[in-house]
């Protein structure tokens, strides 16, 4: 039988609270996460920076044609400080991609090993960072479809309403299928520990069948309302919690794959004690 929903909430916060019992396992987490946060963030400053850069660079004979000739020392200090600050914002990039990839493929490998269920430990980085990077490379394989297919109804009649609200929906569906299927996918990959395992999609389809198509998407709803409510609570109160949000996300992060693991679990162990048919 596949497990209910609430004993799935309170099962999955029971495994969350062994696994982060370690004061200083919590504190990496945080770490982790801050890291990859921050790579994001400076990825963004970055562009951010990069586009004021340009459009200043744009407008500079515009700003100088009335009040100096281009070529003077204060013209020319204006294109320098812009030039440097459009290496600033590609130095701001170029470290943002790293941190992100970095710390978001290691925070993969924490989600990994949550869906894997067990005892949940950290350590053995090395193999975190690994199964994380192939997570992230099936999670990209998986959605190659879907990209094609947005690329390719790029090229139809944009001007057309009609035809821009149907490619809109089209994309909407191949998305919703497309994150269906890989989040069992990545799951079965963690279960079995073999890369193929994440493209065997009769067995992972066999297993949605399972859950029940209504269930899962139900079951998906769920957690998203739940941390929805905890990240807007949270983010709605000034620094205090602001400052919650980081130390709670660690604990959101492992609840929300040991949930799915368990839903996957349950499943698997459903389809294996079915009678065989006559």
């Amino acid at each position: 039988m596949v497990i209910g929903i609430v004993e799935n909430l309170y099962s999955s916060y029971d495994f969350t609270n062994k696994a982060l019992k370690s004061f200083s396992d919590w504190l990496i987490l945080i770490f982790i996460n801050l890291m990859a946060v921050a790579g994001a963030l400076l990825i963004f400053c970055g562009v951010f920076g990069m586009i004021i850069s340009a459009l200043s660079a744009y407008n500079l004979p515009t700003m100088t044609s009335n009040s100096m000739v281009l070529g003077d020392p204060i013209s020319s200090s204006m294109t320098s400080a812009f030039a440097m600050a459009g290496i600033f914002s590609m130095v701001f990039i170029g470290l943002g991609i790293i941190l992100a990839l970095i710390f978001g493929i290691l925070l993969t490998g924490v989600q990994i090993r949550a869906y894997r269920g067990g005892e949940f430990t950290l350590g053995s980085y090395g193999g975190m960072f690994l199964d994380g990077l192939l997570a992230t490379i099936i999670s990209f394989i998986y959605f190659i479809p879907y990209i094609i297919i947005s690329i390719l109804l790029n090229f139809g009649p944009m001007m057309n309403p009609a035809y821009v609200i149907a490619s809109m929906i089209i994309e909407i569906v191949v998305m919703i299928v497309t994150m269906l299927f890989y989040l069992m996918a990545v799951i079965r990959f963690a279960k079995v520990q073999k890369f193929s395992a994440a493209f065997e999609l009769k067995e992972i389809l066999n297993v949605i069948s399972t859950i029940g198509w209504l269930t899962y998407i139900v079951n998906i709803i769920v957690v998203g309302i739940v941390i929805l409510v905890i990240y807007l609570i949270l983010a709605l109160i000034p620094v205090v919690g602001w400052g919650l949000l980081i130390v709670v996300m660690p604990f959101l992060i492992i609840w929300e794959a040991r949930f799915f693991g368990a839903l996957y679990e349950s499943a698997t162990a459903t389809k294996e004690i079915e009678p065989a048919s006559p």
